[in-house]
């Protein structure tokens, strides 16, 4: 196991997300001084927190003019998984020419970046049981693209000027919190459904697998992965536990006590059929461990939305 650097700042880029609002509040009980960047400032931030409102359009250059000996965590994503490649060009804009502008002006600066890609798109169709950082990436989505893009930019700004970085690629996060009218996040969406009595919307056949990891489980891994002396670096954070839409579904039932109604209509082109990453390398180089087993996480999930939604 690697040995913990001390690190007693943290900047957040995009912290008012799902995954931004809870890695704030694990920072900030592990008692670091918390900086939140995004689009508007959210009420459940920590009132000990700064926060600096603005666009990714428009790196917040200012924020890192004398800024040194910080974490920073770009969680920055303008786009969804499920996006067409029509906003391809926006994404590629906003998300990949803003944070090569925000790498060349900080290039000279002593931050360690911890780059949020995506566990789920970058990989792309890929048959083996457990993918590993070593596995061939091959998106078949313009979110994939872009986020795997990004990772080469922090890759080549490490080689070039020193840039201390690792690349979180992330499984399927779920748990409190999670805006289930988002489009993303199949827990968060069936959980708000079968509440509200609706019927559950499915495409294809409902036999495609992920790996689903507890939002409190994700925050930890992130977290020991940005204290960790690896630098240069690309780590999966997930449980290794695949699961189908289907299986996802009997565990609803079983939660809930109900039976689901579910609608299945034709597959999407931009889904893979299975996508479980093995998290060896993570439990090599630091101490954490994920422990939220999926029907209990479910379960806590579903309590959260039955009490923030009221019903």
């Amino acid at each position: 196991m690697s040995v913990i650097k001390p690190y007693k700042r943290a900047v957040v880029l995009g912290a008012g997300g799902f995954i931004g609002i809870n890695l704030v509040n694990a920072l900030v009980e592990r008692g670091f001084e918390v900086v939140c960047f995004d689009r508007s400032i959210s009420p459940l931030w920590p009132k000990t927190v700064t926060t600096v409102v603005g666009d990714f359009n428009n790196p917040p250059l200012e924020l890192f003019q004398e800024l040194d000996q910080a974490l920073v965590f770009h969680l920055v994503s303008s786009c969804r998984p499920s996006a067409s490649t029509a906003q391809a060009a926006d994404e590629a804009s906003h998300d990949l020419v803003s944070t090569i502008r925000l790498l060349e002006e900080t290039k000279s600066r002593a931050l360690r970046w911890i780059f949020l890609s995506s566990g789920g798109t970058v990989y792309g169709q890929n048959n083996d049981r457990q993918i590993t950082e070593l596995s061939p990436v091959a998106p078949i989505c313009s979110y994939g693209v872009v986020k795997l893009a990004i990772e080469h930019y922090y890759g080549l700004y490490h080689i070039l000027h020193g840039t201390d970085y690792v690349v979180v690629r992330l499984a399927n996060p779920y748990g409190p919190g999670q805006d289930p009218l988002k489009g993303q996040g199949l827990i968060a969406a069936m959980l708000y459904k079968s509440l509200k009595g609706d019927a559950i919307e499915v495409w294809g056949d409902g036999e495609n697998v992920r790996d689903y990891i507890y939002i409190d489980d994700a925050v930890g891994g992130i977290i020991a992965l940005a204290l960790c002396e690896a630098t240069g670096e690309t780590f999966n954070i997930a449980t290794t536990q695949g699961y189908s839409i289907n299986q996802l579904i009997e565990i609803i039932n079983q939660v809930m006590k109900i039976t689901l109604t579910v609608n299945y209509s034709s597959a999407r082109n931009i889904d893979v059929k299975r996508n479980v990453l093995n998290n060896q390398k993570a439990l090599m180089h630091t101490s954490w461990l994920p422990d939220t087993d999926i029907k209990a996480g479910i379960s806590l999930t579903k309590s959260w939305m039955r009490s923030y939604y009221g019903l």
